[in-house]
């Protein structure tokens, strides 16, 4: 049974701005795999090979994971709604433009331009939603923002990938542009958060990453993503190959994989309220490894595939925002730049995913992916222990060190002379 929340905390509970957030990050999301559903288009289009095309979201992930935390850095003292509005507003703009140009090189530019409007809009997001609640919702409320995230791949992907083939992939962008933009305009209206953050030095940045916890938290954030794109980059050629699956079945399983992850938001939402953050990245962490283990030996079977999908969406969907609220328990002062750089490590783990996965596949086969990701998620597993026995020993010797400030002997009596 879930916690009951008194009438008045129920009344202060900001579900449409959390909505409207989500629906940010939704935008956000869907422009980010927009390019990967409009591939075969775009590349006929502008007479591009598939390598090229990826390439663009290669150069995205890679602004995103550098600007996230200079973002935070050169504007993290401006007003968080005004910079998740000035982030959108660049997003739109750079997919309007991209609708019309008609070379390569300067789609590749627009596309990097995204990724700085998608710094200013990814962790922005996050750390506003943590500010509108009270400490102990904020679990809950980060599964809200989140779920933007989890229908950007279950719906906007797709939608993407349909309407790339029926309208073109130019339209398409116009559409996102326009869409974008009216999104802006009602988190403009809807949203009414004042709240400013911190401009941040380099030398703050160091120091955060100094703190208990930080740095193996920012790694940890690399390994989940690495183990998860290492098999998801291939995730059809798996399907095809390791269980037999036809385009249809193939279409069929993404889907129950993208159904399924609804589910597990609403799962991290409800346990939010009951767990703690590291118990549920503790899960999360555990229950991938097992999947992607039994994803290596399971029967060669569509029903096996599905399973191991459904296992996987509900797993993979506790760790996001229940690491995103891990990161802010570390340093709540700082919650803009840890989530800066937590979206960093995040592209910073698709980037090496795709790569190993790119790497592993010709010498060893798509078979062997699900044990590679195996792999980095037990090593994630290995770092969720190492942070907490370094918190835990932080914690014990600053407890010690204020009882020892507290206990101080008499000061000595002057002798007499």
């Amino acid at each position: 049974m879930s916690p009951s929340r008194s009438p008045d905390a129920a009344a202060a509970w900001p579900a449409w701005p959390l909505r409207l957030l989500a629906l940010a990050y939704f935008t956000m999301g869907t422009g980010t795999l927009a390019v990967v559903g409009a591939l075969p288009p775009i590349a006929a289009s502008l007479s591009l090979s598939p390598s090229a095309v990826a390439l663009m979201v290669s150069a995205f992930a890679a602004t995103f994971a550098v600007a996230a935390p200079v973002v935070q850095m050169v504007a993290g003292h401006l007003p968080r709604r005004t910079l998740l509005l000035a982030g959108l507003g660049i997003l739109g703009a750079c997919t309007l433009l991209s609708a019309g140009v008609g070379s390569y090189p300067l789609l590749l530019i627009l596309r990097i331009l995204s990724g700085v409007g998608a710094a200013c809009v990814g962790p922005v997001v996050s750390a506003l939603g943590s500010t509108l609640v009270p400490p102990q919702r904020q679990g809950r409320a980060l599964a809200i923002v989140f779920s933007g995230m989890t229908m950007a791949s279950v719906v906007g992907l797709p939608l993407s990938a349909w309407l790339g083939e029926q309208i073109g992939w130019r339209p398409l962008f116009v559409g996102l542009g326009v869409w974008t933009w009216g999104v802006a305009l009602a988190v403009a209206l809807g949203v009414k958060d004042r709240g400013r953050g911190h401009a941040v030095r380099l030398g703050q940045l160091v120091a955060v990453l100094r703190r208990p916890g930080v740095a193996g938290g920012v790694a940890l954030m690399v390994c989940q993503m690495a183990g998860l794109f290492t098999t998801v980059t291939l995730i059809n050629p798996l399907l095809r190959d390791r269980f037999g699956a036809d385009t249809a079945e193939t279409s069929l399983a993404l889907m129950v994989l993208g159904l399924s992850g609804l589910a597990g938001n609403y799962l991290a939402r409800w346990l939010a309220d009951l767990w703690s953050a590291d118990r549920l990245v503790a899960v999360s962490l555990g229950g991938l490894t097992a999947m992607f283990l039994a994803m290596a030996g399971a029967p060669a079977r569509l029903w096996a595939a599905l399973a191991l999908l459904v296992l996987w969406a509900l797993a993979n969907d506790l760790f996001m925002p229940s690491q995103q609220r891990r990161m802010v328990e570390l340093a709540p002062d700082a919650r803009g730049l840890v989530l800066a750089l937590n979206s960093s490590a995040l592209y910073v783990g698709m980037a090496a995913g795709s790569f190993t996965a790119g790497a592993v596949e010709p010498l060893a086969g798509v078979g062997m992916l699900p044990l590679v990701s195996a792999g980095l998620m037990a090593v994630g597993l290995g770092l969720l222990a190492a942070t907490r026995r370094r918190r835990a020993v932080a914690s014990a010797s600053g407890a010690e060190a204020r009882a020892t400030r507290t206990v101080q002997p008499p000061a000595a009596c002057p002798a007499a002379r």
